[in-house]
C-alpha cells in the first residue's frame, strides 16, 4: 500500500518578503515631481510621501473622464500639483492618478461653495465659466483675474464671448470673420450678405446711412441711383 501525502501537511514555501511587491488598498495623496514621461504616454511621476519622501514612485497613469486614440480629454496636472493615487489591485508599483486636489498653497479659483457656477479654468486664465442664473456660458481668454469669475469684459485685457437669454456679445479689440463663401446677417426681413461676388445690403424698411463727418462712395465703374425720386441737395 503506497502512503499518501497530504498537501496540507506540507509546509509552504517561505515567503521572500523582498520580492512580494507592496501593497496598499486604499488611496493617498502625493506631489507630481516629473511630468515628462519618458515614454510619452501621458503619465506622471508622483512623490508618495507616506512610503519614503526620496523614494521614487513608479510612473502614473492618469485617470481622464473619457481616453482613446489621439483623443479624449487632456488636461493633466502640473509640476507642484497635490493628486490624489490609488493603486491597482494594492499594487503601488501600478499606481493611478485618479483626481487632484486643491490646498492651502493653490487655493480653487473662487470661494467654495458656489452652486450656481461651474467652471473649467486653466493656469494663465483661460476660462469657460456656465452660470446657471441667468443660463450664460462665458468664453474668455487669460490672463483674466481669478477674484470675479467671469470676468467683466474689458477690451485690450483679454477677449471675451458672452452667451445668456438676451443674445451674444463679442468683446475684444479687434473682431475677426475668415470665410470662404459667405457671411450673412439676419434681424428679421434685413440682411447683410458678404461674399466673394458683392456685398448685399438688403432692408425690408427704410435703409439709412449716416457719417457724422461725411460719406463716401468710390467706384472705377459706374454709379447708378435708381428711384421713384431721387432727391440731391433738397
Amino acid at each position: 500500500m503506497s502512503p499518501v501525502t497530504a498537501d496540507f501537511l506540507v509546509d509552504p514555501p517561505p515567503v521572500d518578503e523582498e520580492q512580494e511587491p507592496k501593497r496598499f488598498y486604499g488611496v493617498v495623496t502625493g506631489t507630481v515631481i516629473d511630468p515628462l514621461d519618458p515614454m510619452t504616454l501621458g503619465r506622471l511621476q508622483v512623490q508618495l510621501h507616506f512610503i519614503d519622501d526620496l523614494d521614487l514612485s513608479a510612473w502614473c497613469r492618469v485617470a481622464v473622464p473619457m481616453a482613446g486614440q489621439f483623443s479624449g480629454f487632456y488636461c493633466l496636472p502640473k509640476l507642484g500639483d497635490e493628486v490624489l493615487v490609488a493603486f491597482e489591485h494594492g499594487d503601488v508599483n501600478a499606481p493611478y492618478i485618479i483626481g487632484g486636489l486643491w490646498n492651502a498653497l493653490s487655493p480653487p479659483p473662487m470661494a467654495s461653495p458656489l452652486p450656481q457656477i461651474r467652471c473649467i479654468r486653466s493656469v494663465v486664465g483661460n476660462q469657460l465659466v456656465f452660470t446657471e442664473v441667468p443660463p450664460t456660458l462665458t468664453i474668455q481668454n487669460g490672463p483674466t483675474p481669478p477674484e470675479l469669475i467671469p470676468s467683466p469684459p474689458v477690451p485690450g485685457a483679454y477677449s471675451t464671448i458672452l452667451l445668456n437669454p438676451a443674445g451674444i456679445t463679442a468683446s475684444a479689440n479687434t473682431v475677426t470673420v475668415l470665410s470662404t463663401g459667405a457671411v450673412q446677417i439676419m434681424v428679421g426681413s434685413n440682411l447683410v450678405s458678404v461674399n466673394p461676388t458683392g456685398i448685399t445690403i438688403a432692408s425690408a424698411g427704410m435703409l439709412n446711412l449716416t457719417g457724422a463727418s461725411g460719406i463716401n462712395i468710390t467706384t472705377p465703374g459706374t454709379l447708378t441711383i435708381t428711384g421713384a425720386m431721387v432727391i440731391i441737395n433738397p
